[in-house]
């Protein structure tokens, strides 16, 4: 445990003085902004591109220079970059990366530039993944999602259900789910599920967490100015033990659903291997894709609730400065400039209105939502419905830590009923505790 604490104080130390001594990039007389993010759809990188190019044009001592990555090395390339001297001046996070290096202390504070117009107008899922626990205003949401039910109306009506009747409640999952558990050839094998999840790799984190504030539970709360763990709570497990039983209990699910990411889970809905799925707005255009034979023969619907009401995970991705930036007026003002010009691509839209447009999410703003109501897809809607019921994952800064090292394999054990939901979850709070130092 001593050389664990020592470890993370070194780690801690030489982050400060990296961060208080960030080299200045300028080439020539124009201020280099360094631009580190994982824009990976061909749209929104030419969204980038043009705003780019258009905003050089406007601010000719600004140049942007883009560093592009994906979300798996998004977080050890950027603590290489700020341990070695060499941070980026605006970065792009998901939750997970937020909680870690806010929890380095390695975000601008953006308090006083950003508007109290503009948190006005943040949905309420929006706000707290901005805020630090000291109150201060740290980033700036961007492209998010939330998850809903897909359904094949097809196999409902198969199974002689009604397709415009979806579950509501964990009870009546298992309802449904049974009717649409069926051996369709008469092999005696069963060929077809009621439902499935991701649960491969870091997909696992993902959706379990969903379960257990739908049973109720916070998961890890800051209190008292420390993080500690609630997965020793009564609600943590009754929400990993329906996980559980919905493959070993009740045989609604899949043995090989720990196979499934989230393309997984989408190519097993397409070819009728579950009737309905629990996965992300991203995945419509996907199933669409893989299925174009199935139009009009699946929807989607917000997703059932639990014992803890109605919760679902869901978060925009946050744009922030960081503090070793020496440009952070510079960067500020790109940023400024994605949020505040008009798009030229979607009447009515921002910039970066129109950049969560192409990824297929949303901006978590009251005036991007008015916009996708009138815009989006019927297939889309249950998607805004969701916004009044999302809950980012834990802003933990070792909830990141703990996901790469312990859970993927721990859900993967208990689902396959190699691990009890007790003996995992215990598990996995004894090592959350141990790295909160608690």
């Amino acid at each position: 445990m001593k050389k664990y604490v020592l470890l993370v104080l070194t780690v801690l130390l030489l982050t400060v003085l990296v961060l208080s001594c960030g080299k200045s990039r300028g080439t020539g007389k124009a201020v280099e902004v360094q631009f580190f993010h994982t824009t990976w759809v061909p749209e929104m990188l030419e969204i980038v591109d043009e705003a780019i190019a258009e905003f050089e044009a406007s601010n000719p001592g600004i140049k942007i220079v883009q560093t592009r990555t994906n979300w798996a090395d998004a977080p050890s390339q950027l603590m290489t970059s700020i341990m070695g001297g060499t941070p980026p001046d605006l970065i792009m996070c998901n939750p997970g990366m937020l909680a870690q290096f806010r929890g380095l202390g390695a975000f601008a504070d953006l308090t006083d530039r950003v508007s109290k117009e503009f948190l006005d107008s943040l949905l309420p899922g929006a706000l707290p993944i901005i805020t630090r626990p000291d109150g201060r205003i740290d980033g700036m949401p961007q492209e998010g999602t939330t998850y809903t039910l897909f359904y094949r109306k097809d196999l409902f009506e198969q199974a002689g259900l009604d397709p415009n009747k979806l579950p509501s409640t964990w009870e009546e999952l298992i309802e449904t789910g049974k009717k649409l558990t069926r051996d369709t050839n008469g092999d005696g094998k069963i060929d077809q599920y009621g439902f499935g999840w991701p649960v491969a790799a870091n997909n696992a984190n993902i959706y379990w967490i969903n379960w257990m504030y739908q049973a109720g539970s916070p998961v890890s709360v800051f209190e008292d100015g420390k993080w500690v763990s609630r997965l020793n709570g009564p609600e943590a497990l009754a929400g990993t033990q329906f996980m559980v039983d919905l493959v070993r209990t009740h045989k609604i699910s899949p043995p090989n659903v720990v196979e499934y990411d989230w393309e997984g889970a989408a190519n097993a809905f397409v070819s009728g291997e579950i009737a309905m799925m629990h996965n992300g707005a991203w995945v419509v255009s996907a199933v669409k894709k893989k299925g174009p034979e199935l139009e009009g023969k699946w929807g989607t619907v917000i997703l059932f609730g639990g014992p803890g009401g109605k919760v679902y995970r869901g978060y925009p991705n946050t744009f922030h400065l960081l503090e070793a930036s020496t440009h952070k007026d510079e960067a500020w003002a790109f940023l400024e400039y994605l949020y505040k010009t008009p798009s030229k691509r979607d009447e009515g839209l921002s910039i970066a209105g129109s950049f969560c447009k192409a990824a297929g999410g949303m901006l978590f703003t009251r005036d991007y939502v008015a916009y996708a109501r009138k815009n989006y897809e019927p297939l889309l809607q249950p998607f805004l419905d969701a916004l009044d019921y999302c809950r980012p994952e834990p802003l933990d800064p070792q909830w990141q830590t703990l996901n790469n090292l312990f859970v993927p394999s721990t859900i993967q054990q208990m689902v396959m009923g190699q691990l009890s939901p007790k003996d995992g979850l215990t598990l996995l709070h004894t090592q959350l505790e141990k790295m909160h130092g608690n």
